[in-house]
């Protein structure tokens, strides 16, 4: 438990909360065919929470090659913090087009 608890320190604030709110989406998905909702709660999960989630995915990819980019002038331990930390927006990132594949391409079909 403490090691999972400084590995999710050693992300940052900034990281963490990114990760965290794709998880979310992913978590809270619709169904695919799902009608798209225009009042009340049903709003966030049929329409909000789609919109967001290209804009996250791409927000993961650009913080991953941040990493890459900032890890060639690091060394030790800043250097194996930055590679984690790209580690981890890839796999939210992959998670995140496997989640969303099926409710896109739904959309693209018709």
């Amino acid at each position: 438990m403490n090691s999972v608890l400084s590995y999710l320190l050693g992300l940052g604030p900034l990281r963490w909360m990114l990760g965290s709110a794709a998880i979310i989406i992913m978590i809270l998905r619709p169904a695919s065919g799902t009608e798209a909702a225009f009042e009340g709660w049903a709003v966030f999960p049929t329409l909000v929470f789609p919109s967001l989630a290209p804009i996250l995915f791409m927000l993961l990819l650009l913080d991953a090659i941040m990493s890459r980019l900032l890890m060639i002038s690091k060394e030790g331990t800043e250097k194996a913090r930055l590679n984690r930390a790209m580690w981890t927006d890839l796999v939210i990132a992959g998670l995140s087009l496997l989640v969303w594949y099926s409710y896109f391409s739904h959309l693209l079909t018709g």
